[in-house]
């Protein structure tokens, strides 16, 4: 049955011509739209603003190109101590020759071109109907099997954003450098540092290195067959350059010599020849891997080399020199101490870190027990559970605000507590280690001895909010759960974390964020980095005082005796978390600060006693390095921060605030109450080539222990 249309609405249209007639009521909805549209183009053009902004931001990363002209790619590394006295060399990790390209054969040019860039003569920089080829060929296919980038494109990448994430922006400053060169060099250059440049599989980087590691021979006397099958490899070296694969990577081999044919490279006898022709597969003596290097101190040296690749990339230099903060005399005792260390049944790793307090340098860091090859695990920089080496950080938040002082009584009884932010656990009992409590106790006795129910109730008072921000301001950069929890450590963090905090503390509330560079020259001496000490207070020296005395009896008598130094003032507590999994000291001299951590890298319960807390393992190799340190460098001529003692000779407290104000990357700091006034704050960015770099680096770690709390009935 057909349905009429409505009959018009008299009454409606009587409404519209009271308010004036039809046409009024369509100017108003057309402007309606109208704005609408501007409204969309505002945003669409703050969109585009933004776009830009990054784009720009990812640009301004690249240095000048005529880096190109001298670019060695797989550099060596010299690293030296603070003494710049040699520590060890790092050859060059790729397997690699670089090869003019009159020593390269056409036959892989043409090989690689009509794998990769079939347009490479025709395009400036970026192939637009490429781009709109591989577009419509992953919408018809419903994911990525073809990518639009030109050689040039991928060369750029390569060298200048192997390290960044692939996200619009990248790409789009990347398609505007490959341009640049486009515009600066010529196609026989970008092809010469292309085919160097390239991986192709099997530890092999270059064409010279794949055409020995493939079939013993240099890449001037690669044949059709040959080239083809090495070009075919780059789509996906790791699996087509596996021999296990070999089958795949000829029926490659195959495509890549019908694309040569199609696209006029050869001619259909050579391609007949080619397809036809086996190939003999033969490694070159000195193509074959060598032993696997291990450098001196190697989680030192092997952090420097990381941090060095992930700032500059790109040098144009065979060799760069970098001049690291380590001090071998005390790495050396770091070493001992965790050699020498007694470790109880079941806990198998410990680690250590060390920083001069004067200007943030990492003298020390040693991040496993153990041959290095069996563990290269850093613990020095991954997360462990905090535990009691946490609990500082919950007194200073409540020391800062008012809330308490280390006079004031606080009640160590049993406690049950309601947590709305823990899910799993929103009722639970906390309990002391000993599980006996004392009653009424002084906040000082109760960081003094470490007991877990008052830290809760310290945190009850102040809140887990202003915690987390407490421990992010004195150098915790991990992620804390913002649970109740927190206040006994829960959450984890590095032992280099850990240093920093402490470090913090020690210098009344002077944040030095860590540094192990000094310097990188290239190979003919020229400066390419800098790095200066990076200082801001943080907070009023006040309550970091108040705090520091009571670390100080945690050591004269408390849970931190074991780590006491004869002559030699010092501050610190233990932390025990989850059953002894992970064991703790972090404890400061007058000019340095050092952090100790013991753990089962099983994860698996160690069991509690007395035997097993950071106050019986870790605390005596805290000593122990620290003993051996004093032996080899002068002992400190100015005590720990707190109230009643005496400071520093005037004119040297002055002579050493005129240091700073200079801002030199060497200067000697030395804090004496009067170096750091509050309001002062001292920041030395580190430049790199003429530009401003922050480097925000995220670790993850396996197998990070958590408390586990007993829910109430």
């Amino acid at each position: 049955m057909r349905r009429r249309a409505p009959k018009p609405n008299k009454d409606n249209f009587q409404r519209l011509n009271d308010f004036g007639g039809v046409k009024p009521a369509f100017d108003m909805i057309f402007m309606s739209l109208k704005v609408t549209m501007s409204s969309l183009t505002l945003i669409m053009a703050l969109v585009v603003s933004i776009l830009a902004v990054f784009v720009w931001l990812d640009y301004l990363k690249v240095p000048d190109l005529s880096i190109l002209e001298s670019y060695q790619p797989g550099t060596e590394l010299v690293l030296y101590d603070k003494d710049d006295k040699l520590i060890c060399s790092f050859p060059a990790k790729e397997r690699r020759e670089v090869v003019a390209m009159s020593k390269i054969s056409q036959n892989i040019v043409k090989a690689v071109i009509a794998a990769e860039d079939r347009g490479f003569f025709q395009h400036s920089g970026v192939s637009w109907e490429g781009v709109m080829r591989a577009m419509l060929t992953n919408i018809s296919k419903g994911h990525q099997v073809q990518g639009g980038s030109t050689i040039t494109q991928q060369l750029t990448k390569n060298i200048f954003f192997a390290a960044q994430k692939r996200n619009i922006s990248v790409k789009i400053a990347e398609a505007i450098v490959s341009q640049q060169i486009e515009s600066k060099y010529s196609k026989e250059k970008i092809l010469e540092l292309y085919l160097n440049q390239i991986y192709f599989g099997s530890g092999a980087y270059g064409v010279e290195a794949a055409a020995k590691t493939y079939f013993d021979k240099h890449a001037s006397q690669l044949t059709i067959g040959e080239s083809a099958f090495l070009a075919g490899i780059i789509k996906s070296p790791s699996i087509l350059g596996d021999k296990e694969n070999i089958k795949t990577a000829i029926q490659r081999q195959q495509y890549v010599i019908n694309a040569m044919y199609e696209t006029g490279l050869i001619s259909q006898e050579e391609a007949d020849w080619a397809i036809n022709q086996p190939l003999v597969f033969r490694q070159a003596q000195d193509a074959i891997a060598t032993k696997i290097f291990v450098p001196k101190y190697p989680y030192y040296s092997s952090l420097v080399a990381q941090e060095v690749k992930e700032l500059l990339p790109y040098t144009g230099s065979k060799r760069i020199k970098v001049f690291t903060c380590l001090d071998s005399k005390a790495q050396n005792a770091a070493e001992a101490a965790i050699k020498n260390a007694r470790l109880p049944k079941g806990i198998d790793q410990a680690a250590l870190a060390s920083i001069n307090l004067n200007d943030g340098s990492v003298v020390a860091l040693v991040g496993g027990s153990g041959q290095y090859l069996e563990n290269q695990w850093n613990s020095a920089v991954h997360p462990h559970t905090m535990g009691s080496v946490f609990k500082p950080m919950v007194y200073l938040t409540a020391f800062e605000g008012g809330a308490i002082s280390p006079s004031s009584m606080i009640s160590d009884s049993p406690l049950s507590v309601v947590d709305e932010n823990d899910e799993k656990n929103p009722i639970w009992k906390p309990k002391n280690f000993d599980e006996k409590y004392s009653g009424m106790i002084t906040v000082a006795e109760a960081l003094k001895f470490s007991k877990n129910v008052c830290a809760v109730r310290v945190a009850q008072q102040v809140g887990i909010p202003s915690i987390v921000s407490v421990a992010g301001r004195m150098g915790i950069n991990e992620t804390l759960a913002p649970t109740m929890a927190l206040s006994l450590g829960a959450s984890a963090a590095s032992p280099l974390s850990i240093a920093t905090a402490y470090g913090t503390i020690a210098r009344g509330g002077v944040r030095v964020k860590p540094r192990f560079i000094r310097k990188i020259e290239n190979e003919k001496g020229k400066t390419l980095a800098t790095f200066g000490p990076e200082v801001e207070r943080v907070m009023d020296e006040r309550p970091v005082v108040e705090l520091v005395d009571i670390l100080k009896e945690v050591v004269a008598s408390g849970t931190g005796v074991a780590s006491r130094l004869k002559g030699i003032p010092s501050a610190g507590k233990t932390g025990t978390a989850d059953d002894g999994k992970d064991l703790w000291f972090a404890g400061f001299t007058p000019d340095l600060v050092t952090v100790v951590w013991t753990g089962n890298s099983k994860n698996q319960s160690v069991g509690s006693s007395t035997k097993i807390t950071g106050g019986a393992v870790a605390a005596p190799i805290w000593r122990q390095y620290n003993s051996a340190y004093y032996k080899d460098h002068q002992k400190p001529i100015t005590h720990l921060i707190g109230s009643g003692l005496g400071q520093l000779d005037t004119n040297m407290g002055k002579a050493n605030k005129d240091k700073l104000g200079a801002g030199t990357a060497d200067q000697e700091m030395i804090y004496s109450g009067d170096v750091f006034p509050q309001s002062q704050t001292r920041t030395t960015q580190k430049r790199i080539n003429n530009t401003n770099v922050k480097k925000t680096v995220t670790r993850k770690s396996p197998g990070v222990t958590e408390y586990t709390w007993e829910s109430s009935d």
